[in-house]
């Protein structure tokens, strides 16, 4: 007998070892990280697989220009604010799946040894204990169930998160396009004004302008000059916000050629009864939180199965003086009823602020909606009146151009004409900024692209560069 239990320990033993494995070292390379980050590409074969994976191949590689949807489509795939939020997901994928494993099996070897024993009798005797857990109330289940919905709630956060970096490749692409119209408005307008002070000093030198005027041009001119050189600053800072949006060096990205077609019509603005309805069906954040009211629940359910105690069995076998002695145990810690009641009391109250955080955001979204609705409306019409108001001043200065080409206009008038076209250029960029920063902000209230909104809508079909995560750029929001 003392043969068979050594070779039922050695068995157990041979079990364990083969459910070990190694440690492997991962040390943090930040030189790596850094070089891999200097080494991205707008051009990477891995970027145009992966746009192909989400439903956008693009017609020609490399692309010719990038547009909106397109950089939004690298900075998903590149950003490590989104890489950290899969990294989370991933935990808690591995929390999920480690709650579904069985409780480990308790082995205790009990060896004695007997003073007393007689001649021809051997002192020793060994024994074995083998615990069984046996799970009452599914605890287990109700512990996955929790981390089924924090696993939900974690890849909504990937969501949240992609929508972050896209409101900020938004508000940097808008700005961008802003600088260069500016700049390039500012550059004519410098032109003409140059051309305009030679003009009035010829005049002032035959005595028919005056001094005052003259300088006040020069002023004017000066103004046009500063104002074009913090137009250059604006643009390499709108720039190197979209490198960091798009998560590529900003070396890469000034090589870029941009599209901003998209941007020359503005999106009408919706209704205002389709407004509020759409923020409260498509918020990734509203989800989360819904998601988070229901790992609390799933809490309070665990809490309420940890009422009933959790028992182990104990079967054994001692071989003692050439005897077999075969028993069974149980261990149990019994929860008092205070405690339990407690924990539960506890967890309902958790539940209760998930309840309330998710009718505080949904009433903050309905506000949030109305609120950048309006501000889109408005703009959206300033803008239109101000296209119309550079409607109106190029008509002006064509008519003074065909004037100046019959002699019943001096080139005065002909550059004062041109100065106005450019001077409503410039106030028509300031008002198309401003409906642009509505629409952005209707766009986060929405938490939906309105010039493009198949983008946060297509399905992922097929495997992509980030571990075959769901894209939460492509994540269903109806």
């Amino acid at each position: 007998m003392g043969h068979r239990l050594l070779v039922v320990a050695l068995a157990l033993a041979c079990v364990a070892g083969c459910a070990r494995q190694s440690y492997r070292e991962k040390p943090l390379d930040a030189d790596a990280g850094e070089r891999a980050y200097r080494a991205r590409s707008l051009d990477s074969a891995e970027l145009r697989d992966y746009c192909a994976a989400q439903g956008h191949p693009p017609a020609t590689w490399p692309r010719a220009s990038w547009d909106l949807p397109s950089l939004t489509l690298a900075a998903v795939l590149y950003h490590p604010e989104i890489e950290l939020a899969r990294a989370k997901v991933r935990v808690t994928a591995a929390e999920t799946q480690t709650s579904r494993t069985r409780p480990p099996i308790s082995v205790t070897a009990r060896p004695e040894y007997n003073t007393k024993a007689g001649d021809g009798e051997t002192p020793w005797g060994i024994g074995v204990l083998v615990g069984l857990p046996i799970d009452i109330g599914d605890k287990r289940g109700k512990r996955t169930e929790q981390l089924t919905r924090l696993e939900e709630a974690a890849n909504l956060e990937v969501a949240v998160a992609t929508w972050r970096v896209r409101s900020r490749l938004r508000r940097h692409y808008v700005e961008l396009y802003v600088a260069d119209r500016t700049h390039e408005a500012l550059e004519r307008e410098q032109q003409e004004r140059r051309q305009l002070v030679v003009l009035m000093e010829k005049r002032e030198a035959q005595g028919y302008a005056s001094a005052t005027d003259v300088s006040g041009l020069r002023l004017r001119y000066a103004e046009t000059e500063v104002a074009l050189r913090r137009a250059a600053v604006r643009r390499d800072q709108a720039l190197a916000g979209v490198a960091e949006a798009v998560s590529v060096p900003l070396e890469e990205m000034m090589r870029v050629r941009f599209d901003f077609a998209a941007l020359e019509k503005p999106t009408p603005p919706p209704a205002n009864a389709a407004v509020s309805r759409a923020a409260l069906l498509n918020r990734i954040d509203l989800r989360r939180k819904l998601a988070d009211y229901a790992a609390a629940e799933a809490a309070v359910k665990l809490e309420v199965a940890r009422q009933y105690p959790d028992i182990t069995l104990f079967p054994g076998y001692f071989w003692d003086a050439d005897e077999s002695i075969w028993s069974i145990a149980f261990v149990s810690l019994l929860p008092t009823g205070a405690r339990t009641k407690a924990l539960i009391r506890e967890t309902e109250a958790r539940r209760e602020v998930e309840e309330k955080a998710f009718l505080a955001l949904q009433t903050a979204v309905i506000a949030e909606a109305d609120a950048a609705a309006s501000r889109y409306r408005l703009a959206w019409e300033a803008e239109t009146a101000a296209r119309a108001q550079i409607d109106a001043a190029l008509a002006r200065r064509s008519r003074t151009e065909r004037q100046f080409e019959r002699g019943y206009a001096d080139r005065v008038e002909l550059v004062q004409a041109r100065l106005e076209a450019v001077a409503s250029e410039r106030a028509a960029v300031i008002a198309m900024l401003e409906a642009q920063q509505g629409l952005s902000a209707l766009e986060d209230a929405l938490q939906r692209p309105l010039d493009n909104p198949d983008l946060m809508t297509t399905p992922q079909t097929a495997t992509t560069p980030a571990e075959a995560m769901p894209n939460p750029a492509v994540i269903d929001n109806d």
